[in-house]
């Protein structure tokens, strides 16, 4: 997969339909202090000689410790994807909107224990509109999530059910 430019990161992600949230963490400024937990630091192992996926063009995001966060463009959308330094070739899609990839990063929040005021005031801070609803249903699935594949498969269903939604929007 080929990289944007360390130069042209920022403007290509300004030309795509993303939240100032999002693009505020992209330039290293958080929108919430708390949201240090989702990001490491600005994109430096893709830019630093890492191996990338194969595919189309990434655009990186961040570094969250030894992964790297990036958007694509497909036909069909945008790709949210992570990828570790040491395994590029088998990047992981966290969501194909940004309202996806907030879900994914909030449950990574809440696996953090923060307190669910701040989580609601996280959310607030970057328009993060299905968080009240993806705290009930976690709430609700949480006695069968036992040995973590369910986890795995509740986010996974979650993740997919907060794209479609904001497709619709």
């Amino acid at each position: 997969m080929p990289v944007v430019a360390e130069s042209e990161r920022l403007p290509r992600l300004h030309a795509l339909p993303l939240s100032p949230a999002l693009l505020a963490m992209a330039a290293g400024r958080l929108p919430h202090p708390a949201l240090w937990r989702c990001r490491s630091g600005d994109p430096f192992y893709v830019y630093r000689g890492a191996g990338v996926p194969d595919a189309a063009e990434l655009i990186p995001l961040w570094d969250w410790h030894s992964w790297a966060l990036g958007v694509r463009e497909r036909r069909d959308g945008l790709e949210f994807l992570r990828f570790s330094i040491e395994a590029p070739d088998a990047p992981e899609c966290l969501a194909r909107t940004e309202q996806g990839l907030w879900a994914r990063l909030f449950d990574a929040l809440y696996e953090d224990d923060l307190d669910l005021d701040e989580l609601a005031a996280i959310a607030e801070a970057v328009d993060y509109r299905h968080w009240p609803l993806q705290l009930r249903r976690r709430e609700d699935a949480e006695p069968q999530f036992g040995d973590g594949l369910e986890h795995s498969r509740w986010l996974e269903e979650w993740v997919a059910a907060v794209d479609a939604l904001a497709a619709a929007d």
